[in-house]
């Protein structure tokens, strides 16, 4: 089940009672979007924030693997809460919102000085994909673990920190029978109805009513005998979580399928696991998933990607190496122009081959094929036109051959790390590699974000900036442009292509249009979190795609760079 506002209650009671009055000694982000807090307490405890898919809260005792290099928001926590001491745990009533103030004194202005104590606060929202950690100070936003905008709220540094707006909801546990009866009005299934009018209950708990009400959970035209029952359901399980809690994980098949803070009647089918905490059943539940199934997907996933990757690189190298040999005659093309120059007293329009001495080796003759069509003098040019070709084509081959081979060393060492790859951690961070490198599609947030409508686009002093939504949209964006648009592209990090259009003036863009390019090209990419980012522009004619690579991937000439700041709000 997804955490809910009252299991949530229930595990802010076990870190009070654990962390209250203890010290901040240690910071960790295994993962791009879990921290992990150690702190002294008289004892050891380890206090884990996961805002990914797998969202939650908890004390645990799993062995996560850290990152050599610390991200930077690990940095920042470390700078104000490191040392800090933990004062109290709270959440706003049954809101899946949590708040843990840490005092932390400052260091004194003089050595006869003493620092002042000055409070931090995290506060810890676990909303499913809107799930974030914000560290704050006299309200104001420090730095949050994912930045990323939202329309209701300022949510990026700097701005004010606001609790997410309050849903107009009743409490379980002071629910009246008069309300009860007036959540049935609307025609929807029983549990949505539950779900839609009680706080701090999930899916699995509104469902969880009405197995023990006996009513089908898509049930929506409801008797009085069926609401009547449902609300002895509801008392009986909202008495029986209010007397305390009973940590479960259900498992079918030795897999976890649920975790709940009660016995649950709609699971009574499943093996069940009990447990002393809340935390150690989590951490039961997702070591499980983590190490079982789940895992063995995850490896086969990379694997799968990295075995065709491997082979597309493979043989797009064998196409570039067949192409080079091709190219290896372009000398005897500059010779044979050279030949017919140097014989033009014996030759004429008309000709079809002639036999001709060949400067290059002493007293020899070389044959050499006309078009008879054209004069001697047009034979020659149309000979140095192909070698120029072929001469250009190679430099291009050679370029994409160093392209490829280095391609193909990060992927065998990639192939080699998940070989040796033994836990979840490492699988996952190979497969972040790939991600990050456009290999495997990030997982959308919204449709916007998919695959789904056309570029974005953005007006600047009546020039239209177009930006490309995932890899393939950015092959089309460039595809479609003309020649004399501006192309830009953070540089270093995976991100969207940016296409300023310019009707055929490249030279009349304002630079204010090109900084705000440049702008959205660093905000829609990797570097998002940067103070500052590099960006590469030219025109699109200096863009290529070379012929087998993937999705998104560009060379490129004639480049200029400008450098922005990726938080800069484009007006």
């Amino acid at each position: 089940m997804a955490l809910d506002g009252i299991t949530i209650h229930w595990l802010k009671r076990e870190l009070q009672e654990n962390l209250t009055g203890g010290w901040v000694r240690k910071i960790y982000q295994p993962r791009r979007e879990l921290v992990t807090i150690n702190v002294w307490n008289g004892e050891d405890y380890t206090l884990l924030i996961s805002c990914g898919t797998d969202f939650r809260i908890q004390l645990t005792n799993l062995d996560l693997e850290n990152p050599d290099s610390p991200p930077n928001f690990t940095m920042l926590l470390r700078k104000h809460l490191s040392g800090g001491k933990i004062s109290r745990i709270t959440q706003r009533g049954l809101d899946r919102v949590l708040k843990v103030e840490v005092d932390k004194k400052t260091e004194p202005e003089n050595e006869d000085g003493e620092g002042e104590i000055v409070r931090k606060e995290i506060y810890v929202e676990l909303m499913g994909r809107n799930s974030n950690l914000f560290l704050v100070q006299d309200e104001n936003i420090l730095g949050t673990l994912k930045e990323k905008e939202n329309e209701r709220r300022p949510v990026t540094p700097g701005n004010t920190y606001k609790l997410p707006p309050k849903q107009d909801k009743v409490d379980p546990f002071e629910l009246s029978e008069d309300q009860f009866y007036e959540f049935f009005n609307q025609e929807q299934p029983a549990w949505r109805n539950l779900l839609n009018n009680i706080e701090g209950i999930g899916p699995t708990l509104a469902k969880e009513i009405t197995a023990r009400a006996g009513v089908s959970r898509g049930e929506k035209d409801l008797s009085g005998s069926d609401v009547d029952s449902l609300w002895e359901a509801a008392k009986e399980l909202f008495d029986e979580l209010a007397s305390g809690v009973t940590p479960l994980v259900y498992q079918k098949d030795g897999k976890p399928v649920e975790f709940s803070p009660i016995e649950l009647e709609s699971y009574s089918a499943e093996e069940k696991i009990s447990f002393g905490t809340l935390s150690e059943a989590l951490d039961h539940y997702y070591k499980a998933k983590e190490t079982s199934y789940e895992t063995k997907d995850l490896r086969e996933e990379v694997e799968t990607t990295l075995e065709d990757e491997l082979g597309r690189v493979q043989g797009a190298l064998k196409n570039v190496e067949e192409q080079l040999k091709q190219s290896q005659n372009r000398e005897r093309l500059k010779e044979t122009g050279d030949i017919i120059l140097a014989n033009l007293s014996e030759l004429e329009k008309g000709m079809e081959k002639a036999e001709l001495n060949d400067p290059y080796r002493e007293g020899e003759k070389r044959e050499v094929k006309l078009d008879p069509s054209s004069t001697p003098e047009e034979n020659a040019q149309k000979y140095y036109e192909r070698y120029k070709k072929l001469k250009r084509g190679k430099e291009k081959l050679e370029r994409r051959k160093r392209s490829l081979n280095n391609e193909l060393k990060f992927l065998r060492k990639l192939s080699t790390n998940l070989e040796e790859a033994e836990s979840r951690e490492e699988l996952a961070r190979i497969e972040g590699t790939l991600k990050e490198k456009g290999y495997i599609d990030e997982d959308s947030d919204s449709a916007e974000e998919g695959d789904g409508g056309g570029p974005k686009e953005y007006w600047v002093k009546g020039h239209k900036i177009m930006v490309g939504r995932n890899a393939r949209q950015n092959d089309e964006l460039v595809r479609n442009a003309s020649r004399d648009d501006i192309w830009l592209h953070v540089r270093k990090y995976a991100g969207a292509h940016v296409v300023i259009v310019t009707d055929g003036r490249p030279d009349q863009v304002p630079e204010e249009v090109i900084v705000k390019a440049a702008q959205l090209a660093a905000l829609n990419s990797k570097a998002r979190a940067a103070d500052k980012a590099t960006v590469s522009y030219t025109q699109v004619k200096y863009v290529d795609k070379p012929k087998g690579a993937k999705p998104g991937l560009v060379q490129i000439t004639n480049e200029n760079t400008i450098t922005v700041s990726p938080k800069e709000v484009i007006k």
